[in-house]
């Protein structure tokens, strides 16, 4: 009968066990562009993590709200992390990743800035994320009047800048620095610095990591770990970025990612030391369309606590 006892804990305990284990490898998503360049070196350890580059909202839309999650980590704006999190996702906000990296391109003009802006088309990526809401809300506070054209992402975007450079068009870091590599006497708007002279902020949480939660805390503090030393790294060797870029073929080549990164704003701020500023933003966001956010701030259980 003892016998019969300790087989059965045994087996409980394994049981127990096996359903404990750890992944070895994280999936995760990542959209084209600052954020990719932010997890880069999580990238390079295959051992650690697979990783899907995607470009456009769908494709991290459909990774938040799948019923049987495909992705542990998810880079994605921060307001879509909240709708999702608002609409019934399993992921929790990590920390802000990219703190500002929108720009408005044209060429030719006598003269460009934001009051240049005065009824003129505008070609805008990513309806309804964070640069359709920053546009939006500039252009609101300062009383500017525009047509916005969108496109579902900043490759489309600029393509139909480059095919028509008297265009004005909304894009962001990496694809500022392949677009100015090629087009000579490029005018651009820095919309960070004209967030900040509206806000006096000097910048807003664009894009966070999430993670599953079901991850252990272990699994989390250690991507957040290596994200951290990631942008480090990126921050400190923007020439060796490049490379490892080249060589990971995210679409960019050495020299435009060296060139991106000093613009790109890249910072890991965890989610508790975050939480002021997305709250900040968030608000805002309530005022100009709450359905962008869920229609809700969200609660604290939102963000990851070590």
């Amino acid at each position: 009968m003892k016998k019969i006892v300790l087989v059965l804990i045994f087996t409980f305990l394994s049981m127990i066990l096996i359903g404990c284990q750890e992944k070895s490898q994280l999936r995760i998503i990542t959209p084209a562009g600052s954020p990719t360049l932010a997890q880069l070196y999580m990238q390079e350890d295959t051992e650690k993590y697979s990783v899907d580059v995607v470009n456009g909202a769908d494709p991290l839309v459909a990774a938040f709200m799948a019923l049987t999650p495909t992705h542990d980590i998810i880079f994605a704006p921060t307001n879509l992390g909240a709708r999702s999190y608002n609409s019934g996702s399993n992921y929790l906000f990590a920390g802000t990743v990219v703190w500002g990296n929108y720009y408005l391109i044209s060429k030719d003009k006598t003269t460009f800035d934001m009051a240049s802006l005065e009824g003129q088309e505008i070609i805008v990526f990513g309806q309804n994320q964070t640069s359709d809401i920053i546009i939006k809300y500039l252009i609101d506070e300062l009383n500017i009047s525009v047509t916005i054209d969108y496109v579902d992402s900043v490759a489309n975007a600029a393509a139909l800048y480059m095919a028509d450079q008297t265009k004005i068009v909304m894009v962001a870091e990496p694809t500022l620095s392949t677009i100015a590599s090629k087009v000579a006497s490029l005018q651009v708007i820095d919309l960070q610095a004209i967030y900040e002279d509206v806000t006096g902020e000097s910048s807003y949480p664009q894009s966070g990591i999430f993670v599953l939660n079901t991850l252990s805390k272990r699994q989390i503090n250690q991507v957040l770990s290596d994200l951290k030393a990631s942008i480090d790294h990126a921050n400190d060797n923007p020439s060796e970025t490049g490379i490892l870029a080249e060589e990971l073929e995210i679409g960019f080549t050495a020299l435009i990612v060296e060139a991106a990164i000093p613009n790109s704003h890249l910072n890991f701020t965890n989610a508790l030391d975050s939480k002021a500023a997305i709250e900040d933003y968030f608000n805002r966001i309530l005022a100009l369309n709450p359905a962008l956010i869920g229609n809700a701030l969200p609660g604290d259980d939102f963000y990851y606590q070590p």
